[in-house]
């Protein structure tokens, strides 16, 4: 009999404060893209000017629904080209019989509207886009009491120590009678911010409090570049400079950042502004549970890391019988993400490989899984079938080359890198078929 995997306790990651009774879920390394209830603009400013369209006509809804490029249907956001998206809309009206069009609206909707009208479609649960990106917004939660951050961690096993998800808990002493779910909330540094609406608008990055930052740097030639230039010691690796007023910052960042380059230094640098985000970010890294608090306009919010990485993530709303939000929950440990982490894993692993195909230019022919030896050993051997046994008997004969760089240049293996061990393959054609041989 199969051993059961053993549940693990929740973690209690802080505590959420909601001015309004609305939640935001955003990554806050992406924080200096929400612009809250100012114009919607990049903050890059080399970016194109950009514009929000609004569906119009008797079957604007329908026509919306069909055309599925918002999550709020109603709109079409943060376009670079509204004459080309209007045309586009046009078109597809037209080739499906709808009687509707997308209007350029004469000013831009700001993302704290756009937060509303997302909770407004979607009954409650929305996905509010902001310059490209998105958020998840939540409605109608409690107001007047903090809200719990609750990190649910993956069973003991092959995933131990991660969380299978991060839940903001509102009522734990009602059964659920439903669930509902929208994708959700984009990640591009591995971190989630909990925040309310209005105290979201008081997050700061790379916009000092206090008009100063610090210059870090570390790696291999770190400690012989720090008596160079006269950079303090930090401990824990780190080398270089704190509280510097800004206007200081370039004096201490282009001499080393030239010195780097010029001497191809083995050297990692960190500019960091005293914002919100770089204060979310010390706590972070001081925390054995990689989770922070922060006041925002006398409001708590809660960041942690994922510890899953980047990528699109599922929020999901438990609610009663009266349609009531008892939980929201960012899903991480899907099984979609495991099968995703270990085809991560594997790729990063290595192969044994004939170098008739590394440096001869022979196709692989013939591929075997075999048990792994090690734990960077994928336990894959190929080879181009031209060998004979003396120069299959010769190690220097062979190589470990990463799986990630053999698919990218045999995309016959992709499908078969999966099978199990003492799995055999040879090449037919364009495809590799199981060997009984």
């Amino acid at each position: 009999m199969a051993k059961s995997k053993k549940p693990q306790a929740p973690v209690l990651l802080g505590e959420v404060d909601l001015p309004e009774g609305v939640l935001l879920i955003l990554d806050p390394g992406l924080g200096r893209f929400w612009r809250h209830d100012a114009e919607p603009a990049s903050p890059r400013k080399k970016d194109p000017p950009e514009f929000d369209l609004r569906l119009t006509g008797p079957d604007a809804a329908a026509a919306g629904s069909a055309y599925e490029r918002e999550f709020d249907t109603r709109y079409l956001f943060d376009r670079r080209d509204p004459q080309d998206a209007a045309e586009h809309f046009a078109r597809f009206a037209q080739e499906h019989g709808f009687d509707a069009r997308a209007e350029v609206l004469p000013a831009r909707i700001p993302h704290t509207e756009r937060a509303r009208l997302a909770i407004e479609h979607g009954s409650g649960l929305g996905v509010v886009k902001y310059n490209g990106l998105w958020a998840v917004a939540v409605g109608g939660l409690p107001r007047g009491t903090g809200l719990r951050v609750v990190g649910m961690p993956m069973p003991s096993g092959e995933f131990e120590g991660r969380w299978e998800s991060i839940d903001l808990v509102v009522d734990d002493t009602v059964e659920p009678v439903g669930t509902e779910s929208v994708d959700g909330v984009m990640v591009e540094h591995g971190q989630l911010l909990f925040a309310g609406l209005g105290p979201l608008g008081h997050f700061r990055m790379w916009e000092p409090l206090d008009g100063l930052a610090d210059y870090v740097f570390s790696g291999e030639d770190a400690p012989a570049l720090a008596n160079a230039v006269g950079a303090r010691d930090l401990g824990n690796g780190l080398f270089g400079w704190k509280d510097v007023p800004m206007a200081q910052v370039g004096e201490k960042a282009t001499p080393l950042q030239e010195r780097i380059e010029r001497e191809s230094l083995s050297v990692g640098v960190d500019y960091r502004p005293h914002c919100n985000l770089e204060r979310l970010n010390a706590r972070l890294r001081e925390s054995e549970e990689d989770t922070a608090s922060l006041v925002l306009d006398g409001a708590r919010v809660v960041g942690c890391g994922n510890r899953w990485g980047d990528g699109v993530f599922t929020v999901s709303r438990d609610v009663d019988a009266q349609g009531r939000t008892l939980r929201v929950r960012v899903e991480l440990g899907t099984e979609e993400r495991q099968r995703m982490m270990r085809r991560v894993r594997l790729l990063q692993q290595g192969a044994i490989v004939s170098r008739t195909i590394l440096d001869d230019g022979e196709p692989i022919r013939f591929a075997e899984r075999m048990a792994p030896s090690r734990p960077e050993d994928s336990g894959w051997a190929f080879s181009s079938g031209v060998e004979d046994e003396a120069y299959m008997d010769e190690p220097s004969n062979f190589a470990v080359v990463s799986l990630r760089y053999l698919v990218d240049r045999f995309k016959a293996l992709e499908p078969i890198l999966e099978a199990p061990e003492g799995a055999l393959f040879r090449l037919d054609g364009a495809r590799f078929v199981a060997d009984s041989d």
